[in-house]
């Protein structure tokens, strides 16, 4: 019969037991892992949701925008986890991961030299969408190029203009982008008048004709303010400028416009009121090419 000392001192026995504690150290540090990857899930999404400032029955784009944001955010963190996990579980089956970490190293710097413009443009789109600084439907002008957004994603984004040409462009080339459509919009008119105009007459003319189209069943729903004439904007040489606001719902400016423009030259002609207009004189010399004129 064996003795239960010499059984705990034979060399399989502390084999077995040194397995075991490896293998409940692994199995520890797999269940640490699935714990985080759940915890970054959650906590990234309320995360993304706070940094921009809606709220679950937000509308769809803003929500996509969100999901959009925390899926590159949790992908990325899963990719974190899984490597640390996988380094703390081969330490502990003895692996050399030294080699490994050098290789990672390397691996990483020549990725990251030979996709520098790809990974600017990842880091731009991701805060354009965090900040939330256009959307899918608003209109924007970057650099010469001004269009709808049609399509946004933290590679680039893709505008459609007025022609209804497709302009690509990349978000790492967005450095000041104008959105004519944030949340609202204005109308900023200007209308010329002669010097000899009356001026107080004229004015009264625009905040009666800008007020009934806020009041047309038509347009009035787009105009979210009653209009305003600030009053004289600016002299010149034979003319007077006057501005007329007006504040409305957003991609609607261009809509009030059109109307407000031909309700305005309409009551000018009734009310006898001279606009001005710029003009070009174009001279023709109608010489014969030998300089000699025309006989």
């Amino acid at each position: 019969m064996v003795h239960p000392e010499l059984l705990l001192n034979t060399q399989w026995w502390q084999d077995g037991v040194q397995a075991l504690s490896i293998s409940l150290h692994v199995a520890l540090i797999l269940a640490g892992a699935l714990i985080a990857l759940r915890v970054l899930d959650a906590f990234v999404h309320r995360a993304i949701l706070r940094a921009m400032r809606i709220q679950e029955t937000s509308s769809r784009e803003r929500a996509l925008k969100a999901h959009t944001l925390s899926s590159v955010m949790a992908n990325a963190g899963r990719i974190v986890i899984v490597i640390i996990a996988g380094f703390m579980a081969l330490r502990q089956l003895d692996f050399d991961i030294a080699p490994l970490l050098a290789s990672a190293g390397i691996v990483g710097l020549a990725l990251g030299l030979g996709a520098q413009s790809l990974i600017r443009d990842f880091i731009s789109g991701f805060f354009i969408l965090l900040e939330d600084q256009f959307g899918v439907g608003d209109v924007i002008k970057v650099g010469e190029h001004s269009g709808l957004v049609e399509r946004m994603d933290l590679r680039r984004t893709v505008l459609r203009n007025v022609e209804g040409t497709v302009i690509s462009i990349p978000n790492g080339e967005i450095r000041i982008v104008q959105n004519m459509t944030k949340e609202w919009s204005r109308v900023a008119l200007d209308v010329n008048i002669t010097n000899a105009s009356d001026v107080d007459r004229a004015i009264s003319v625009l905040k009666q004709v800008a007020a009934e189209l806020a009041e047309d069943p038509d347009y009035g729903p787009s105009i979210t303010e009653p209009p305003t004439v600030p009053g004289i904007e600016a002299l010149g040489d034979n003319t007077i400028k006057l501005r007329v606001l007006v504040k409305t719902l957003p991609t609607k400016q261009w809509d009030i416009a059109r109307a407000l423009r031909a309700r305005i030259i309409a009551a000018f002609d009734r009310e006898d009121i001279e606009m001005t207009y710029h003009q070009r004189v174009v001279l023709r010399d109608e010489r014969k090419p030998n300089g000699r004129p025309d006989q």
